[in-house]
C-alpha cells in the first residue's frame, strides 16, 4: 500500500462512520435488542470473562440513557462500545459519562473498528449535550480522540490507577475547569 493509499483510507474513516475494512463494509449503528446475545459473546471472547458481560447487563437494567452503538460486517456484531452516565463529586449537574467496555473481535482488532466506534460514540454524546466523558484506559490509545490524563483538570479515579491511564475529555469547552474532585461511577463498575 502506498502511503498516499493509507492517506485516503484513514480521511474515509474519519469522514463516515461506514468503511472497509479487511474487504468488509463495516457500518456503526445503535444496538438494539436483537444485539444482546451477539454483544455478550463478543464481550465475553475479547476479555475473556464473564465480568464486563455482567457490567454491561447491569448498566442497561439500571440507566436508560447510555450511548450503546456496535459496529457491524454483513450482519454480523464485530465491535461494541458502551457509554453510561457518571457525576462528578459535588457537581451532581456536570454532565458527564464513561467509555466503559470497548470490545472488537479478535481476529478485527487493529482495522479501525474500536477506532470508530469511540468517535461515534463520542459524537452521540455530544448531541445529547453531555459536557466530558472518562475513560480508564490505554495512555497510547486514547489521547488520539483527544483525552487527556483527568489529573489536569484535578479530577480523580475512585480506583488507585496510573495517572496518565484515568483521562478525561471536554466535550464542551470549559465543563469541568475549576470543577475538582472523584467521579463517581455507577456501582456496578465496583464489581470488576
Amino acid at each position: 500500500m502506498t502511503l498516499l493509499h493509507n492517506i485516503s483510507r484513514t480521511l474515509q474513516r474519519r469522514r463516515n462512520t461506514t468503511w472497509h475494512a479487511l474487504g468488509y463494509d463495516t457500518t456503526v449503528r445503535a444496538e438494539t435488542a436483537a444485539d444482546i446475545d451477539a454483544i455478550a459473546n463478543l464481550t465475553r471472547h475479547a476479555f475473556n470473562n464473564e465480568a464486563e458481560v455482567k457490567l454491561i447487563t447491569k448498566l442497561r437494567q439500571a440507566q436508560d440513557d447510555c450511548v450503546a452503538l456496535v459496529a457491524e460486517q454483513h450482519g454480523k456484531v464485530v465491535g461494541h462500545i458502551l457509554f453510561s452516565p457518571a457525576t462528578l463529586e459535588h457537581y451532581p449537574d456536570t454532565r458527564l459519562m464513561v467509555l466503559a467496555p470497548m470490545a472488537v473481535s479478535n481476529v478485527l482488532q487493529h482495522q479501525g473498528i474500536g477506532s470508530a466506534l469511540v468517535r461515534a460514540g463520542l459524537e452521540q454524546c455530544k448531541k445529547r449535550g453531555i459536557q466530558a466523558v472518562v475513560v480508564l484506559g490505554h495512555p497510547a490509545y486514547y489521547p488520539r480522540f483527544g483525552f487527556v490524563p483527568a489529573s489536569g483538570y484535578g479530577i480523580r479515579c475512585p480506583w488507585p490507577v496510573a495517572d496518565e491511564a484515568f483521562m478525561l475529555l471536554e466535550l464542551t469547552d470549559g465543563a469541568v475547569r475549576e470543577k475538582t474532585g472523584q467521579v463517581l461511577y455507577h456501582p456496578a463498575f465496583a464489581e470488576l
